[in-house]
Order: structure tokens, then sequence, then C-alpha cells
């Protein structure tokens, strides 16, 4: 067999050419394969420089809506405006470029490093036009954005550039280009609608500086073009004391709320759960408090309730694709402790009245609140005066009504209700009183109490008493105390006695709360979701909803085992199986032996992602659901996958810095596949998210790896911003677990932890690595004070689109950029995908094989139709299992995002001297023959190279090498 040129392949190559050059090539152990020497760094063929009026002359340049700025280091650039009235589209500015006619070019841009956008809201983007026709798409796409601005700044005090390809078909036999960037407004990738998904522009972009076109993939700059030097960062300074104060104010507050204020058939799972989980910590109002369980359990009562009314609930509602999972948790959490309320019947609402002894509070007293109508005076909560405990309530009339009661209203059966409250006057006040308000099942008002006076004469504590009979009609009631005539009284110790509500069709709760979790777990088994966190999801609603049967239904739970290859099947530990079928059957839609994690333990989503693969939070979850609570067992080999997953993402930890200069390790994002910001977020071990937060893992797992991160995490003064989201208002109750947990339970344990010494490898200084993934076919390498990242399964969504995302960093410069790369299988011409000519996405959403509510290629943009240059390329399909049955898994939608066919079985990528040669299968040997200069070494061996010396790639492996003379 002849060896294939990759020279060759790309010198008259479009998207598929690499494809097409080479259809009749078959894999065998025998075949040898051979690519060309990388190409070098290849001058640049032109650049215009933004705002300067000779270059711009020089280049054609015009321009709307854009403004000349005096940007970073003194240099020019051009901003884009909003048009008036806001709109999605902004300014634009037009240039002519000089391009090759025979060869692949690339488009370079040059941003200012230290941009950021001052809001989420502002996250502006810019897009590239090739002769009036989009280049790429707006979002996720193999080829996108020329620039995505951020909250964060990319490479603050220098500048860096971002490069795209342009497809042969626009390029081929021309000497120039007509190059537009247009500025666009923010998108909000989860929008429902198009008004929710497309957001005006409404301030200027960040400055453009410069475009430049060439012909090699990695962009050199020419002598004299200044992209700046900083000195080595600071340390920040530590200020999480402050930080952590905060957080746990909050918490306090929280557990008051969630007591004391907020009714429970209002609780979400993780308000609840927040609320059990102060049961049993000792600084919490709820600490071993009885009514603290019955609240939970009236809060799953009103889900409950929810589901029968709505079976969207379900399916559909904050539980995502968990289901009932946390009432199992609640279960097994609290089994014991839990038995008396969960002998009561389901309810229809909020029974009793909390805070009755006015405990709880700040000024004033939590779960007590004035109506405006009679709000003449004040109450406070005064802790220099109590009958029992340690505060009262003060009231004080200004003169006419002042009225105090809890914030909402109990329910009550028929019969008597008998009250207690104590008061204190002077003992000459007449006004203050107490009295009891009866409303039926319509919120109508149907009658009240006579008012009770406090007795005049005497002085100091007394107690009000009295039973009332409950008005016919009345199913709820609301407690009352009042003054007026500018008297003061102080009121305590209320307690509550009335009969409890009717409920039509009374259900127990032991029976509805098996209902609820047999349900789910049913629904969810046959409904299995395929993108790792997604499967996650799934898999620990199933398997808590299983541990609650356990308890409550022995009968209708699985042996343990079968539950827990739920867990151990979402974590990639043995085989996806797909959805079930009714009768229980797996269905193996993607085969029997496709993995929704790889063997290293990264995410597949489809391939490398960055934010999405920050599942920490979830493991711990994982975890502690299996190997906690009533029933609970140890499973080492799911703790030991769980803190191989974790490590796994530290070879995708870069150095960087904050906004003030400060050095941080931020997440490797530049070569995700989904909804990524550009930088990433500061991460060390664990990312803050809604379920998460930095030192959870290092916690639960202390494992020494993970312990030493955190502290270089700590002696870097990174942890105190990680926590800014552990006190905000973003999806309050689901941070506000996250916040439990790190107050009550996270950072008490890992203050016992001592400093292992371990520091994450992506540090500089640190020794060079090469991590490379066969499965998501991605690859992180450390060379001396440089790291190189690369995606060569790149957002590949229908077929082999032969591009790769590369990321490449030193302490002072960083590049990224989608370049060509081959890939090399047997291509058939009648196996093919052709794309589409849509703007927005490139995809069509796979929803697990169930139709999407939005749109093919994304929701339809404002303003004018635009067309996308790449549209009638084609991608070819790479080879799939025999046992796959659809790779689409039943979705028939066009561009639809299928899995497995856009990974090549094997990959050839080169960029910036690295030759990147990746065997994805796991079943074939191949041999490479490396055409390089004697210069070029292996990175993970240090030995020099011999050209055209067979090398033999085992399945699943790669061959990473540097030429210092390809560069």
């Amino acid at each position: 067999m002849n060896p294939i040129s990759r020279r060759g392949v790309l010198r008259g190559a479009g998207v598929a050419a690499a494809a097409a050059a080479t259809p009749a090539i078959p894999w065998s152990a025998a075949a040898a394969v051979a690519a060309a020497a990388p190409p070098t760094a290849s001058p640049v063929l032109d650049a215009v420089v933004f705002g300067d009026a000779a270059s711009e002359r020089l280049h054609n340049v015009t321009a709307e809506l854009s403004d000349v700025v005096a940007g970073g280091l003194g240099q020019s650039a051009r901003v884009l405006n909003p048009r008036t009235p806001a709109d999605w589209w902004g300014g634009s500015v037009t240039c002519t470029l000089r391009v090759d006619p025979v060869a692949t070019n690339y488009v370079t841009v040059k941003f200012w490093g230290s941009d950021l956008s001052p809001k989420a809201d502002n996250d502006w983007r810019l897009q590239l036009f090739l002769d009036g026709d989009i280049l790429g798409w707006f979002d996720q796409a193999v080829v996108d954005n020329i620039d995505l601005i951020d909250l964060a700044p990319r490479l603050p005090g220098r500048f860096y550039t971002h490069t795209l390809p342009l497809p042969l078909s626009r390029t081929r036999g021309k000497r120039t280009l007509e190059v537009t960037i247009r500025a666009m407004g923010r998108i909000y990738a989860y929008g429902q609608n198009p008004a929710g998904f497309y957001y005006p522009i409404t301030t200027p972009t960040r400055g453009i500086y410069r475009a430049y076109t060439h012909t090699a993939p990695h962009f050199t700059p020419a002598a004299g073009d200044v992209y700046g030097t900083t000195a080595t960062p600071t340390t920040r300074p530590n200020t999480d004391a402050e930080r952590i104060a905060a957080v746990r104010a909050r918490v306090l507050a929280d557990q008051n709320t969630l007591l004391y204020t907020k009714a429970p058939s209002s609780f979400d799972g993780w308000a609840y759960l927040t609320l059990l989980e102060g049961y049993f910590w000792a600084d919490s109002p709820a600490y071993r408090n009885p009514d603290a369980l019955e609240r939970v359990c009236q809060a799953i009562d009103g889900r409950y309730r929810a589901w029968l009314a709505d079976d969207a609930v379900l399916t559909a509602s904050d539980q995502q694709w968990e289901g009932f999972g946390r009432v199992g948790l609640v279960l097994s959490k609290a089994w014991d402790e839990l038995q008396p309320a969960l002998d009561r019947d389901v309810v229809a609402g909020q029974v009793g009245l909390a805070n009755l002894g006015f405990e709880v509070g700040a000024a004033t007293p939590s779960n007590w609140s004035v109506p405006g109508w009679a709000a003449d005076g004040t109450i406070a909560r005064d802790t220099t005066v109590a009958h029992g405990g340690t505060a009262s309530l003060k009231m004080v009339s200004a003169g006419q009504t002042i009225l105090a009661t809890p914030s909402s209203r109990s329910l009550v059966g028929p019969g008597e209700l008998t009250y207690s409250v104590w008061a204190n006057t002077d003992g000459v006040a007449t006004a203050p009183h107490v009295l009891v308000q009866f409303w039926d099942a319509a919120g109508t008002y149907v009658s009240g109490s006579p008012d009770h006076h406090v007795t005049t004469g005497s002085a100091g504590w007394q107690e009000l008493t009295k039973t009332v009979a409950v008005p016919a009609g009345a199913t709820q009631y609301e407690f009352w105390l009042v003054s007026n005539g500018g008297q003061t009284v102080w009121f305590d110790d209320v307690t509550i006695t009335a009969p409890p509500p009717v409920v039509a069709g009374a259900v127990p709760r032991r029976q509805a709360y098996r209902d609820m979790m047999l349900a789910s777990r049913e629904y969810w088994r046959q409904h299995q979701r395929h993108y790792s966190n997604q499967a996650q999801f799934t898999a620990i609603g199933i398997y808590e909803c299983n541990r609650g049967l356990a308890l409550l239904s022995p009968a209708d739970a699985w042996p343990e085992a079968k539950a827990r290859r739920w867990v151990h099947e979402s974590l990639g530990m043995v085989p996806w199986r797909g959805p079930e079928t009714a009768d229980g059957e797996a269905t193996w839609t993607l085969g029997h032996d496709y993995h929704v994690a790889t063997p290293k333990g990264l995410t597949r989503e489809l391939g490398y992602v960055a934010d999405y693969g920050e599942i920490s939070g979830m493991l711990v979850r994982m975890y502690e659901a299996v190997t906690q609570g009533k029933g609970g067992t140890p499973d080492e080999a799911l703790r030991k996958r769980m803190v191989e997953m974790i490590k796994v993402r530290s070879w995708f930890r870069h150095p960087g810095e904050d906004s003030e200069g400060h050095r941080g390790m931020r997440i490797e994002t530049q070569i995700g596949w989904r909804n990524e910001p550009y930088p990433g977020d500061l991460v060390y071990v664990q990312r803050t998210d809604w379920d998460g937060h930095p030192l959870e893992a290092v916690a639960v797992f202390q494992d020494p790896d993970l312990t030493g991160w955190a502290h270089q995490m700590i002696a870097d003064g990174q942890l105190a911003p990680q926590l800014d989201l552990l006190v905000s208002t973003s999806l309050y109750t689901r941070v506000g677990l996250n916040a439990f947990r790190f107050i009550a339970q996270d950072w008490p344990a890992f203050q016992k932890l001592t400093d292992s010494g371990k520091r994450l490898p992506g540090r500089w200084g640190a020794p060079d690595f090469v991590f490379t993934d066969e499965t998501d076919a991605c690859v992180a390498i450390k060379r001396g004070e440089e790291i190189f990242y690369a995606s060569l399964y790149w957002r590949a969504k229908q077929g082999v689109n032969d591009m790769a995302r590369v990321h490449l960093l030193t302490p002072q410069s960083e590049r990224s950029a989608t370049v060509r790369e081959t890939s090399i299988f047997a291509k058939d011409p009648r196996n093919t995908y052709t794309v589409q000519d849509w703007a927005c996405w490139d995809f069509a959403i796979n929803d697990s094989g169930q139709v999407s509510t939005i749109p093919a290629g994304g929701f339809d943009y404002p303003g004018e139709k635009v067309h996308q240059v790449f549209a009638g390329e084609k991608f070819y399909l790479a080879p799939i299992p025999a046992d796959v049955p659809d790779p689409a898994l039943g979705s028939t939608t066009v561009g639809v995002e299928k899995v497995l066919v856009g990974k090549a079985p094997m990959y050839v990528l080169a960029y910036a001297g690295y030759t990147v040669v990746m065997n994805t299968t796991t079943d074939r040997t191949v041999t490479y023959l490396p055409e390089c200069g004697t210069r070029a070494r292996d990175l993970r061996t240090g030995r020099l190279v011999t050209p055209r010396h067979p090398v033999r790639l085992a399945p699943q492996t790669t061959l990473v090498l540097y030429d210092p003379d390809a560069r």
C-alpha cells in the first residue's frame, strides 16, 4: 500500500477533501500510514491595522457604526457600536485582504487581553463574513465567532489572537477576499424562543486591532507587531474569612426562612433537603426540631399533590432528570427520625404556625409580619424581655392599630381550637389583645373569635388563653396580636392546639411517597439520557428512588446491585445500556460497548467539554447516596473511579490571571464542545456551580492530590472569589443547599486536612507532561513553559469535519484557533452529510431521541437572512459498530447530532511544531511513517524520532512529536 502524503491531502482540499483523497484505503493491522512534515509557520500574507489611516486606505476599509480608539499599549483599534434603536446586529468593518489562490487560508484577528464584559448581559459576539456571507455559525459550532467576550480577561496586559479557517471554495483562484467583522448581541443558550435567545447589543464592542491572512495553521506575527509582556502575576490577598462569614450568614438566614417563614408547599427539592440537613446541624434553629421534619414532609406532600394535578412535575420540573429521587434521599438520610411524620396523612397545605416563641429573627422575629392596613406603630424582637427563652415580641402602638400575624395561614379542621399566649404590660394598658380569624378553602373570610384583652391592673406577665369553636366552613386560620391607643405590650410563648384539617380522600404519606418514587424510577429507567451529565442525573434519581423504596416498600425495590449498576453505568464503569423497555429489557441503543465516560475518566458530550465536564459535585452526591444513610454500604470501586474522574480534570487546568493581575489556575475551555466561556473560570479541584463548591470533593474523598491542589488555591488567595455564587440570589434554593453543605460539612472537614504539598501539573515551572484521551480525542501537553491543548474530535456532530480546535499558551502569549487536520479511514461517498445553510447552529439538538422544541439550526435570528459559506460542503461519516442500530437515537431531523459518526478512527494534526497522531480505535494497530526533521522528538519518551522510520500505534494510543524546525 502506498503511504498517504498529508501535504498532498492539504494542498487540494476543502472541508471534505481529506476524505475524498483517500476513498480506497482500508484499515488493517498491516497498513502503513504516513503523513508529511507539518508546514512551517508561513509569513503573514496580509495585515490590516484598524484605526491606522494609511493601512485602512490600502485595504479599502469601510465601516458602519464604528469608532477608532486608542487601545492597549497605545495601539489603534476599532470598536463597533450598537444600532439605534438597539438590535441584535451592531456595527461592522469591512476590508480587503490578500489570500493564496491555491493553499488553505486562515484569518487571524488580534484583541487586547485586558478587555472584559462588565456583566453577563454584555457578552457581545464578533462574527466574520466573506463577501457578505457568514463564515461559520453564531454558537457552539465547528467554526464559531472570531471573538466572544466574557466576564474575565483572557490575557491581562497583552494581546492574544484567534484564528479561523477559510473554505477553499471561497479562495481558490483568488488573490484577494472581502472580509467583514460584524457585531452581534448576546445569546442566552437556554432561551426557549427567539426573544429569550437573542438579546440586542447595547454598548460598543471590545477593540478590534488587526486582521491577518496566512496559510500555516499557526499564526506568527511579523517583527515589530507588538503583543506586550507583563511581570510575574502577584498573589491575591486572602479574604477567605470575610467571604466565609458572609456564606454562613446566608445559610443561617435560609434556615430561619425555611423553618419559620416560607410555606412548605412552595419548597422545591433543594429547599426541603436544606431544611432536613439543618435538623442534623447544631447551629441551625432546625436542630433536632420535630417541626423541621414535619415541614419537610409537608413540602413533599406539596410535590405529591402537584404531581397528581400535572404529570410534568415528574418529568420537567425543578427536579430535572432526577425525578423524585430527593424523596428517597430524604428517607435514607432520616429514616428513623421521620417515623412519626410518616405515620400521618398527606396534608393539603401548611399545618401549624412557626416561631411562636419569637426566638428566631433579627430586628423583627422571623415569620411575623405587619399588614399595611394595620401598621400604625412598630414591632421588634426584644432580647431584653422574655417570658421563656431569650426573646419576646415588643409591640408599640403609635396611636392607631398595630397588628402582627404569622406570615402564612395554617390549615384547620372542624372542632375546637385552643390558644395560649403570655402578655406583659405596665398594668395600665387595656388595648392589647389577641384573636383568631378564619377563612374557607377559597380564601373567603368566615368569622373571627372575640378579642381577648389583657387584664388591667396586672403588671408583668399574664396568660391569655381561650378555646374557640372553628366556624362551619372554615379550613384555615390566622392568629393576631394587636395593640392600639399608643399602648405598649410584649407577647411571648404562643401555643396553639388546633384540630387537624380534613382531607377528602386522605392518603397516608407512606403510600403517597411510595407511589412517587415508584413512578419516578419506572419513568426514568425508560427515558435514560446519553450525555454524561444527564445520564448521571437520571441514574442518581433512579438509585435514590430505589433506596427509598427499599425502606418504605421493600416489595417494590430492586436488589441493591441492580440499582447500583445505574450509578456505575453513568460513570463509564460498565457499558451504557440505553433506556429500558417497559418490561425491563435493555435497548443497547448505542451498542454493547458504548460508555458515557472515557476509560481515563472524561465525560462524553460528545467530545471533551469544560464546564459541563466538571462533575465533581455530582460524584459526591452519588457517593454519599450509595454509602451514607439508612442502608448505605461502602463501594471502594466506586470511590476509586470517582477520584480518578476528578483527578483527570487536572490536566485541563492552566495558569491564568484574574482581572486584577493575580495568579490563578483556569479550566481549559477553548477546546470544549458546549457553551464554553473564554477564558474558563478560576478552578483548581472543583468548579463552583449551583450544586458544588471548591472544597466539596476534597472534604469528602480526602485524597492527598486533591487536598494539595486545594491548598494551592488557598495559597493563591483564590478561594474567596469562588464563593461569591454561594451568597448570590441565583437559583436561590439550589445554591442555598450548596452553601449549607460548605458551611455545615465541607469547610469544617477540610480544616482538619493537612497540606500534602501536591500541586497542579499545569503550573509554570512544573515538569513536562503528555496526556491524551483517545475516546474524546483530545490532548493536553506541557513542554517547558508552553501548554498545548487540542480537540481533534471537534464539534463533529453529523460527520467527520477534518477540523481541530487548538489552544497554545505561554506565560506571555495565547493563541486559539480552529485549524485543518487529516482524518484517515475508508470513506464512502454514499455515506455523507451535507452542511446546511444555517447561521445560528450547525446542528439540531438530539434530545436523547425525543423531539426538541428548538428548530434545527437554532431559532430564526432578527434582521436580514445571511448565507453560510460552508453550505453544501460534505462530511464523510465515520464507521460505527455493527450493533449500533441508529446513532441518531431515533431522531429523523435534518442535521441532528449523531453519536460516533463524527469521530474518525485516526487523526493527524500539525500545529506550531507539534504533530499529534491518534489511533482512536479499540481493535486496530496502525503504522505511522513520520516525515519530520532530524530534531523532532517523541514528547512521551523524550527520544529523537528517525524520519520515515515506522512507528506502530496500538489501539487507543497517541504519538506526540515536537519538531522545532516545523515551528
